[in-house]
C-alpha cells in the first residue's frame, strides 16, 4: 500500500480535530498534530505555563531558525520512521510546510473553515487554558493565525488556506457537519 498524506489547516476553533478524528475513526488514519513539536520545544525549554501567544512565538522561533518547513520536515520524520501509511499532518500554519509536503507523491491539503463567531463559541466552550478569554482576545489570536501582520515566517494559515486542495465549511453542529 502506498502512503497517504492528508494535511488538515484552518484558522483557529475551525474544527480541525473534528475532522481529524472522523478521518481516523472511518478510514484509520494515524495524526500527528505540528504543535506537538512546539509543546514539545516548550517542555525542553522547561515552560510549563504558556499561552496561545507563546505557542505561537516558539512556532515563529523554530522557523527562523530551520526554515519556515521545520514543523512539517519534524512530523515526517516522525511519521515516516514509524511506518505509518495513512496519515494526518494536522494544524498547518504556515506555507514553508504547505510546500514542502506538496512536493510528496500522495498528498492532499483539506482547509476547514467556520465562521468568525461559530469559532468564538467553540473556543469558549472547549475552555483550553492557553485559548482566549474574550472576544477582543480571540480577535488578536484569530488575526494572527490568519497572518496579518505577521512575518512570513509566523502564522500564514490565510495563505495556507488558499493553497488548499479541497474545502470544508464547518458553521454548523457535528450531526450536521457529518
Amino acid at each position: 500500500m502506498k502512503r497517504i498524506y492528508l494535511g488538515i489547516v484552518g484558522p483557529i476553533a475551525a474544527g480541525k480535530g473534528v475532522v481529524t478524528e472522523y478521518l481516523s475513526h472511518k478510514y484509520g488514519f494515524i495524526s500527528f498534530s505540528l504543535s506537538s513539536i512546539v509543546h514539545e520545544e516548550l517542555r525542553r525549554r522547561g515552560i510549563k505555563k504558556f499561552d496561545r501567544a507563546t505557542l505561537q512565538n516558539i512556532g515563529n522561533e523554530l522557523r527562523a531558525k530551520y526554515g519556515n518547513q521545520v514543523l512539517a520536515e519534524r512530523a515526517l520524520n516522525i511519521l515516516n520512521h514509524n511506518g505509518i501509511k495513512k496519515m494526518i499532518i494536522e494544524g498547518i500554519r504556515n506555507p514553508g510546510e504547505v510546500k514542502l509536503l506538496k512536493k510528496l507523491s500522495n498528498f492532499y491539503l483539506i482547509a476547514v473553515t467556520a465562521k468568525k463567531h461559530v469559532r468564538y463559541k467553540r473556543l469558549v466552550s472547549r475552555k483550553k487554558p492557553w485559548d482566549p478569554k474574550n472576544w477582543e482576545e480571540f480577535l488578536v489570536i484569530s488575526n494572527r493565525d490568519l497572518g496579518l501582520k505577521e512575518d512570513k515566517r509566523g502564522q500564514q494559515v490565510g495563505e495556507c488556506i488558499e493553497m488548499a486542495d479541497h474545502t470544508i465549511t464547518n458553521n454548523g453542529d457535528l450531526k450536521s457537519f457529518y
